[in-house]
């Protein structure tokens, strides 16, 4: 009896080891997404590491995060503008994890300019949230997702650009067919559907 009591109390402490492992694990991997409920490639370290390109994956998270938390973007119909910058934080997200693995005498020149993309969706990101949260009006609105959209349109374009530089001196016979496709994916569609004006005056 007491042998029989033993072992289910180790077995329940194991089973209960293992179901905290495996939820902590789970709980970590969301912590180190860049768009809720997309997995990133970047590493596991990165949740707290140090390095140039951790650094900037985290803050890409904490944009996009703060974003998909906003009510207003539902409130307001903003699902093109939504995944827009979620395509578009994937995708910087991607080339982080790439510049990562350069050798260290190449890897800055590569993160450079993924950190001024970083920078420049984290404003267009403050820009949209600031400008639709004050807007009170039809007009007010219009004109704050326009300029959002805008801004993101030309974040996937420069984006698109440095990729097809990439691929040309990596060789890519189809560079430009690849980085047209990546940035249209990326674009805000121009006929986005109607942004819900019904509260507004």
């Amino acid at each position: 009896m007491i042998t029989a009591l033993l072992v289910l109390t180790v077995a329940a402490v194991v089973g209960f080891g293992i179901a905290l492992a495996v939820r902590s694990k789970r709980e970590f991997g969301e912590q180190n997404q860049v768009v809720p409920g997309r997995p990133s490639p970047a590493p596991a370290s990165w949740a707290g590491a140090h390095s140039r390109e951790a650094k900037l994956h985290r803050r890409l998270g904490d944009a996009v995060k703060g974003a998909h938390a906003n009510p207003r973007f539902v409130e307001l119909g903003l699902a093109a503008q939504m995944q827009a910058i979620d395509a578009e934080a994937m995708a910087i997200d991607e080339r982080l994890v790439a510049a990562a693995a350069l050798p260290a005498a190449h890897r800055d020149a590569a993160i450079d300019p993924l950190e001024a993309n970083v920078v420049q969706l984290e404003g267009a990101i403050a820009d949209m949230v600031n400008s639709i949260s004050v807007a009170d009006s039809k007009q007010q609105l219009e004109e704050a997702v326009s300029a959002a959209d805008l801004k993101l349109q030309a974040l996937a374009a420069a984006r698109a650009e440095v990729e097809l530089i990439d691929r040309q001196v990596a060789g890519t016979d189809d560079a430009a067919r690849e980085v047209a496709q990546r940035a249209q994916a990326s674009s805000p569609p121009t006929s986005a559907p109607p942004v819900s004006y019904t509260h507004l005056t």
